[in-house]
């Protein structure tokens, strides 16, 4: 671990995130700090974590914040695709919204999906689901994202949490073929009703479509 990291650690943050985010090694640094990290070695132009073994969460999110800010996408996907395979969590996973310049590249990015989508894996798995959930969510993309969701080897909590993640924001954007989706598709009980839950949690659903959807939970 670089010594920036060290002076920005915070002992009582570091108890909560270890709650939030189990089995990771985690120093306690806050989502600002980490930003500023980042920024600090972009400004330095000091690119060294690129090429080190990452053992702590708070290196990995500096590491997905520094592609971040960078211009050339074809090293943001080598350094992306390097730092996949360490996903530990969750959170590092959802940190791929940061990677806005993804969706104006997907052709290219989209080898990733094509890499990892076949993955048992359950943070590469995950990572698939959320590069869709980011970046992929239009109609040109939508029945890719069902047959992916048919496919996708989903048996464990987080990877689960992602593909009903996927299936409430599909739901809430295209309603009508996502409520056919969700009908006829062979998933988890725990997949179909967590993401009728969140379709539930959403101000962007009016009621009638909702009371609809719950007719659609398992037993």
């Amino acid at each position: 671990m670089d010594k920036i990291f060290e002076k920005y650690i915070d002992k009582d943050y570091k108890l909560f995130q270890e709650k939030l985010i189990p089995n990771s090694n985690i120093l306690g640094i806050r989502a600002k700090d980490l930003s500023l990290i980042a920024k600090e070695y972009i400004k330095n132009n000091d690119y060294s974590l690129f090429d080190k073994e990452l053992f702590y969460h708070e290196e990995k999110m500096v590491y997905m914040l520094m592609l971040s800010h960078i211009r050339d996408m074809k090293l943001v996907y080598d350094k992306l695709d390097k730092l996949i395979p360490q996903i530990d969590n969750w959170a590092i996973c959802d940190s791929l919204n940061h990677l806005k310049k993804i969706r104006n590249n997907r052709e290219l990015f989209h080898g990733l999906i094509d890499k990892y989508k076949n993955s048992k894996n359950e943070f590469e798995v995950r990572f698939v689901l959320d590069m869709y959930l980011f970046h992929y969510m239009d109609s040109m993309y939508l029945n890719e994202i069902y047959n992916t969701l048919k496919n996708i080897h989903l048996d464990a909590y987080y990877s689960n949490m992602g593909a009903a993640w996927l299936l409430s924001e599909c739901y809430i954007r295209y309603p009508k073929e996502t409520y056919v989706f969700l009908k006829e598709a062979n998933l988890s009980d725990f997949v179909i009703n967590k993401a009728i839950s969140k379709v539930n949690d959403s101000f962007r659903v009016d009621d009638e479509s909702k009371g609809n959807l719950k007719l659609l939970r398992r037993k």
